[in-house]
């Protein structure tokens, strides 16, 4: 499809490639990786023929179409609405329409056969097209892609920048080119968006290369990753978990074959400097230094960023909570935010916020940390000291200190080289810690008011988007600085492998009202993906229940335990005060063997499912993957449910033995 040979590139002075190569194949799904600042979008922009290649040759077929979503599309002003912009995607299209509007006019002002004709022929090709399904399915992508459908009708310049990108996305999915280049797609969608991207890619048919710095995403969009380092191009089979497992294997392989050759030459430079003066080695001698002068070199390819290590220290301990929250409300005149709502914020909480964009979860942060008026009642706690990181912390900036100057600002007890260190890992290199805060981008600023942040030794950190402009080292490093933080947070973000690693509860808002679960997102998602199922097999239940039939069951409130589920602080209020018969407890023990006999079997379909996909055979096949994954996460689902009725009728059993 596309080949890159021999090519090098030079940018700033410095090259980003080196004599390197990448052939891309119909039908992969690439994750192009790589540290910020080796070369990633550079190369999409020389495949797209953005940027001319002065060295080497790219190969691609003339009629080749590429797509190319990148970050200048932020600042588009079009005065189009959102759906003619991403209808237009299909410039085919959208000339026969004006041709088959154009024909309809002269056929009602003045009728000929000619004419008629023409506009049968339009029309037959406008179908053959899929021209009469082309407006229900922008309407479909935008839709998924978070726009309410009031709002297609609306210009596309009305809209902020990271709502631009999703339109402009969604013209590039409309349009299905061979070849769809995405850099950092997710950067500006929420959580459900982006699985629904993620969704929307797995059935794609067409050729696609995705920057991200979303490892979760990765894993799940795409069968090929390639890396850029060391200005070379670095290719590998699977999804980005694979990568880094062969990545491991093949660096220490290529560690243990340098060690090898290092003794070598070792040995033969001792013997040689051992003879090197006797006449009678002297042939041997001459034969070993020829040998070394042709050996083929083993590089080791060393990381080419250090490992940082960094803390975030407290002044001082807050009380055992931080932060209560009761009856808390918010509206904006007639737009209700946020139903009476109760909360507390613990000592050594990490809670994460998340949502689709638009339910308030940067109003609730800012509520909190009290930048924001409510209803009801927060109450801060003892001792507690807190900072806040959101967008408009960027205002706060001195542009005309130099980044180690501002960040020195936040306390006096740090030292140049401990600064340093923070601005490493937050992209800031070398001589970049003198640059002027005034020349720096946008996300430079972002980053380094992120870093300001968490070196003030406030005991309750508030973030709002923390790893939007971040690169997945840095957000690695960020992770595993808030684990080991002594300090509790609460933090909005749309990056699940972050949230995973940091967060120990997880809120969301729901019909208007904050909620919990307090556990790790992982546990969320599984207990979620109950109640979602629940509620659909609820929802089919009310669907066919005849009038006077069961109303129970159709009215069970979203989130309640499922049919066949018993509430374990009902049955633990009964406590005591209720015996139970034989026949009681028999009923119980029968439905609790039955439930483990269906979960046993749906566990035996599910391995068979998960055999399948860790088959080669398997592995390599795409549709069969993606088909295979499907029927796992019904099983799964179901699985799960039939898994939580088995858990609350034992829970049942063993209160009745207790009576």
């Amino acid at each position: 499809m596309l080949a890159l040979n021999d090519f090098s590139f030079e940018f700033a002075g410095r090259y980003l490639f080196k004599n390197a190569s990448w052939h891309i194949k119909p039908n992969e799904k690439i994750g192009l990786v790589g540290l910020n600042g080796t070369g990633k979008s550079t190369l999409l922009r020389l495949i797209s023929s953005d940027f001319e290649l002065r060295e080497g040759t790219l190969s691609r077929p003339s009629d080749l179409r590429i797509g190319f979503l990148n970050q200048d599309l932020l600042s588009m002003d079009v005065g189009d609405c959102v759906r003619d912009v991403v209808l237009s995607g299909r410039e085919d299209l959208v000339q026969l329409e004006v041709e088959i509007n154009r024909l309809i006019e002269k056929i009602e002002v003045e009728y000929d056969d000619v004419t008629m004709q023409r506009l049968a022929d339009a029309q037959e090709r406008f179908g053959a097209l899929g021209g009469y399904e082309w407006h229900a399915e922008g309407d479909k992508i935008l839709e998924g892609l978070g726009f309410p459908t009031s709002s297609l009708g609306r210009p596309l310049r009305e809209f902020s920048g990271g709502w631009r990108m999703r339109a402009m996305l969604g013209k590039l999915l409309l349009q299905a080119p061979d070849l769809l280049l995405l850099d950092e797609p997710t950067n500006h969608l929420d959580l459900p968006t982006i699985q629904w991207l993620e969704e929307y890619l797995a059935n794609y048919e067409g050729t696609y290369v995705i920057v991200s710095h979303d490892p979760y995403f990765l894993d799940r969009t795409v069968n090929r990753i390639a890396e850029v380092a060391h200005q070379q191009v670095f290719h590998y089979k699977g999804n980005y978990n694979e990568f880094l497992e062969q990545k491991e294997e093949r660096d220490a392989l290529m560690m243990r074959k340098y060690e090898n050759q290092q003794d070598y030459i070792r040995q033969q430079m001792k013997f040689i400097s051992r003879f090197r003066a006797k006449a009678s080695k002297a042939t041997a001698v001459q034969s070993r230094v020829k040998m070394l002068d042709k050996i083929e070199k083993i590089e080791v390819r060393q990381d080419e960023r250090k490992d940082f290590d960094i803390r975030f220290n407290i002044r001082v301990t807050p009380g055992k909570v931080i932060a209560d929250l009761k009856d808390v409300t918010k509206s904006y005149d007639e737009l209700e935010i946020l139903k009476p709502s109760q909360a507390q914020i613990l000592r050594g909480d990490k809670i994460a916020l998340v949502g689709a964009n638009g339910k308030g979860k940067s109003t609730v942060l800012r509520m909190v940390h009290g930048s924001e008026p409510s209803g009801g009642l927060i109450e801060q706690g003892w001792n507690v000291e807190s900072a806040f990181f959101a967008q408009h912390q960027l205002e706060a900036l001195n542009l005309k200190n130099d980044l180690l100057s501002e960040l020195s600002t936040v306390s006096a007890e740090y030292t140049d080289w401990e600064l340093r260190t923070v601005l490493g890992c937050f992209l800031f290199t070398g001589d970049e810690v003198f640059k002027k805060v005034k020349v720096l981008s946008g996300g430079e600023k972002s980053r380094l008011a992120l870093a300001k942040t968490l070196i003030t030794q406030s005991n309750f950190l508030l973030l709002d988007e923390p790893t939007n402009h971040l690169d997945m080292f840095s957000t690695a490093v960020l992770a595993e600085s808030l684990i080991d933080y002594a300090g509790s947070c609460l933090f909005v973000s749309h990056d699940r492998t972050f949230i995973s690693k940091v967060a120990n509860k997880i809120w969301w808002i729901e019909d208007g009202v904050l909620r919990e679960y307090p556990g790790t997102y992982e546990e969320y998602k599984e207990w979620n993906s109950v109640r979602m199922a629940e509620d659909m097999r609820l929802a089919k239940l009310d669907d066919g229940k005849k009038k006077g039939g069961n109303q129970s069951n159709a009215t069970q409130t979203k989130g309640a335990a499922p049919a066949g589920m018993i509430n374990p602080a009902a049955i633990a209020s009964d406590k005591g005060s209720k015996s139970y018969s034989k026949n009681e407890i028999k009923k119980v023990e029968d439905a609790m063997n039955a439930k483990e006999l269906e979960m046993n079997a749906l566990g035996v379909k599910r391995s068979a499912f998960e055999n399948q996909l860790h088959d080669p055979s398997v592995a390599s096949d795409f549709e069969k993957v993606a088909g295979i994954t499907k029927d796992y996460d019904l099983i799964n689902a179901e699985y799960l449910v039939v898994k939580a009725a088995y858990e609350s009728l034992f829970e049942e059993w063993m209160l009745m033995q207790e009576s």
